[in-house]
């Protein structure tokens, strides 16, 4: 299902706006990238597409519908959020964490071990979540979001550079999950920062730039590219194939 910002903007309290004036457009069938500068609001817009906030204006539709005036269970049964950092008031087992994602729908004890074995927690699904390393609890955070979405193929899922601490195994597996969800005709977007990631895996990117304004977005090979990324990043950026994999690689080697 499309999941569309119209002219969205955004500012905290007592802050400057973070998003500026945001159009933008998440298909389904598509991996959109989300990319930017620390800071240009990247957590924020999709903290906005997945409903968690409002904007201060602009309207955010979900297909025809308009998102804000749904209502939170109609949102949880077609919009999945993995956050950048989760927390969670008690110490519960990975399986019990999963299991929330449940909360909404009703329970299903299937879709439950489904997202379990997907993202390769069974050995872990009776480790409080606390005890686990941060790339574990990524893990958890994409399984319970996969539970809340299972079966539906129109569903969309928002993730907040979920990989960013996974092992390069677990990282690959959880962008297949990506990947497989969205060529089943979910909508997914996801932070990254990283850009040969992006060019690897995703169809598309929204860009942001450093005042929180959209610097590009389109097909990840029209956006993509060395001279956008420059402009947006402040740093060199060179492109390369490697067999199947497009290398986007910042100038990061030390000032002599």
């Amino acid at each position: 299902m499309m999941l569309a910002a119209d002219d969205i903007s955004f500012a905290y309290p007592k802050g400057p706006d973070v998003l500026k004036r945001v159009s933008c457009t998440l298909e389904p069938g598509k991996l959109t990238a989300i990319l930017g500068p620390n800071g240009a609001g990247k957590s924020t817009l999709v903290r906005i597409l997945s409903g968690v906030r409002r904007p201060d204006s602009g309207t955010v539709s979900l297909g025809p519908a308009d998102l804000f005036a749904m209502s939170a269970r109609e949102r949880a049964a077609q919009i999945g959020f993995v956050a950048q950092r989760s927390t969670l008031a008690f110490d519960f087992d990975v399986r019990r964490v999963v299991e929330l994602g449940r909360h909404a729908l009703g329970s299903d004890r299937e879709a439950v071990d489904r997202a379990i074995d997907e993202m390769d927690l069974t050995e872990l699904t009776h480790r409080p979540v606390g005890s686990l390393s941060v790339g574990q609890q990524q893990r958890v955070a994409m399984a319970r979001a996969l539970a809340q979405l299972d079966g539906r193929d129109d569903c969309v899922l928002l993730a907040d550079e979920p990989t960013s601490a996974m092992d390069p195994a677990h990282q690959r597996n959880t962008l297949e999950q990506l990947r497989g969800l969205s060529e089943r005709g979910g909508t997914v977007g996801l932070v990254v920062h990283d850009t040969t990631l992006a060019a690897t895996w995703c169809d598309r990117a929204v860009i942001l730039a450093q005042d929180g304004s959209i610097a590009a977005e389109g097909g990840i090979d029209t956006v993509l590219t060395p001279e956008i990324l420059s402009e947006v990043f402040g740093i060199a950026f060179a492109s390369a194939q490697i067999g199947s994999l497009r290398v986007l690689t910042p100038d990061v080697a030390p000032r002599r």
